[in-house]
């Protein structure tokens, strides 16, 4: 009797599961294998490393909030100072089509307004950097440096040097751009990223690239969240 019991409650559970999944398939309740995030050559560990690495480990921060991490949170209007080439346009117009492609991402445009604009790009000798930025930063062949409060950030100044050739002025405008939206510390763990640390001329944007920012934009991730917060976020989202 007790063994025809357990066959019976055995099979009661069998059917309930069965019962629930086939709901769930009617209702749309069934979580995916994969989220829409997932790129099936990063793993989680990787995803959140990554992430972590240049998005709150920043070489030029405020030395009380190392680890914070600070994004956009109002539509950028960005506009063009010097002489940009027609291919420099295009570099910015296609970073800008894909940005505003990426869900959370508050928007950005041109403008031509100085008023309006709290992205402002230069192109220029290197030796105005420091005049235009308003410290050293000799040496580069682009630089960038964007302001915030509580985390969020609201202005931002990029420099790029319009004497050096076109295929190495495409890498330095994505990277500046790109570290201009949070992801501000360059890296050491993937030579192939547009922010990677060594020299390197890439010519656009890899899928981890995209990831990162769709990781740091996505709505559930906030202004000023911690490595561990940030890793819950990811973990979550990011299957």
């Amino acid at each position: 009797v007790q063994l025809m019991e357990q066959v019976y409650l055995t099979v009661q559970s069998l059917n309930i599961m069965k019962k629930y999944l086939s709901e769930s398939y009617m209702f749309g309740y069934v979580k995916p294998e994969h989220s829409e995030l997932y790129l099936p050559s990063l793993s989680l560990n990787d995803a959140v490393r990554y992430f972590s690495e240049v998005c709150l480990d920043a070489e030029f921060v405020n030395l009380r909030d190392p680890t914070r991490l600070q994004k956009w949170e109002t539509p950028i209007f960005y506009m063009l100072f010097g002489t940009p080439t027609a291919d420099d346009i295009a570099v910015i117009d296609k970073m800008a089509s894909f940005l505003n492609s990426v869900d959370g991402f508050p928007g950005i445009s041109q403008t031509n307004d100085p008023n309006t604009a709290n992205m402002k790009i230069h192109f220029c000798p290197s030796n105005e950097f420091s005049v235009i930025i308003g410290h050293n930063c000799d040496g580069n062949d682009g630089y960038v440096t964007f302001w915030y409060t509580n985390d969020e950030i609201y202005d931002s100044v990029i420099c790029i040097r319009n004497d050096i050739g076109q295929e190495l002025r495409n890498s330095v405008i994505m990277e500046e751009i790109y570290n201009s939206l949070g992801p501000i510390q360059d890296t050491s763990l993937r030579s192939d990223s547009i922010i990677y640390s060594g020299f390197s001329a890439p010519q656009k944007m890899t899928d981890v690239d995209m990831l990162i920012l769709r990781l740091l934009y996505h709505p559930s991730i906030r202004c000023g969240m911690n490595k561990e917060e940030c890793k819950q976020i990811i973990s979550e989202i990011y299957y």
